[in-house]
């Protein structure tokens, strides 16, 4: 194989991980990208979109059509922040955490897959995340060094 650097590397990544989770998940309640966010809200709730933006590493405008659909589908609600009015707290309703839940078994089995694939490749899972955690930080840094 040629070489690859970072970037597409990481594009590359972002389209195997598609096709692991899609295969994984094909019969889940949510698409894997739903399952994302779902996922990070029931972690974090109730949380402000602008912290989900950042958690997920997604553009607010983004983030903000993703919030109406699962608003729209039932699996979100929005409310007002009692400590800001101007701003909005997301809580999964009950149908977004049963439906978040239920794509767990699926999730598993392709966390189960990667981490005995990682370890076959004799790589270590908290070395792996601390490395791609720095990259995380330097894409965000460069991202507002490039500005625009």
């Amino acid at each position: 194989m040629s070489y690859r650097g970072p970037f597409i590397l990481v594009f590359a990544l972002g389209q195997q991980l598609s096709t692991l989770l899609g295969r994984a998940m094909h019969d889940a309640p949510l698409r894997p990208d739903e399952f994302a966010v779902t996922s990070v809200i029931r972690l974090m709730e109730p949380v402000r979109p602008s912290a989900l933006a950042a958690t997920i590493g997604m553009r607010p405008t983004t983030l903000s059509n993703y919030l109406r659909r699962l608003s729209d589908s039932g699996h979100v609600r929005r409310r007002p922040d009692p400590a800001d009015g101007r701003a909005a707290l997301i809580s999964l309703t009950r149908k977004g955490m049963r439906d978040t839940e239920a794509c767990f078994p699926g999730f598993g089995k392709a966390i189960e897959a990667f981490e005995h694939n990682l370890k076959s490749e004799g790589v270590d899972q908290h070395d792996l995340l601390a490395m791609l955690e720095s990259m995380s930080r330097a894409i965000d840094a460069s991202s507002t060094e490039v500005g625009g």
